[in-house]
């Protein structure tokens, strides 16, 4: 049986909610509705990169006797149970990951960061996880671009109607610079 490599990324929920100023806004408010802009984000971020996500949010100063788990958008979301951080909860699910996998650790707390990388899991701060979809989101948008060029070369039209085309897609090219 060959051996498949995973790609697996644990995100620190409430520490991704309060480093990113748009969440922390939103939580202000709300924070169940900054919770599922959160998910909703990585349910695109689990879409665009193929990767199993894992989120989890703190229930350290709750009275839940136990961890909760829900499955969303095809990833996990956790609720750790009472004085239990997600640090403590993360730390412990990627001591039990074969190293051979590909794990990634996104949180802002450096005491976190330190533990996952002592057991060879990536660092990934919630700025460069932004950026990371930002990234994602570009490419996807390019390979869409050359798609419909694709497209109006296999379909006769018109040399007038060519050129509008041409034109829009020289100001969408403008606007994304």
């Amino acid at each position: 049986m060959a051996f498949t490599k995973r790609n697996i990324t644990f995100i620190d929920g409430y520490n991704v909610i309060n480093k990113r100023q748009e969440l922390r806004d939103i939580s202000k408010e709300n924070l169940s509705h900054a919770r599922d802009s959160l998910i909703e984000e990585m349910a695109e971020y689990k879409s665009l990169s193929g990767e199993e996500v894992t989120i989890v949010f703190d229930a350290y100063n709750l009275d839940r006797i136990k961890e909760t788990y829900e499955e969303k958008y095809g990833m996990k979301i956790v609720y750790t149970k009472r004085f239990q951080t997600a640090d403590s909860y993360i730390e412990r699910e990627v001591a039990k990951i074969d190293r051979h996998h590909n794990i990634k650790v996104v949180t802002d707390d450096a005491a976190i960061q330190t533990q996952a990388y002592g057991r060879g899991a990536l660092r990934v701060s919630s700025n460069e996880l932004k950026l990371e979809l930002d990234r994602l989101r570009n490419k996807i948008k390019k390979v869409k671009r050359v798609n419909f060029s694709q497209n109006l070369t296999t379909f006769p039209i018109s040399s007038d109607l060519s050129q509008k085309i041409d034109e829009l897609k020289r100001s969408l090219e403008e606007e994304d610079r």
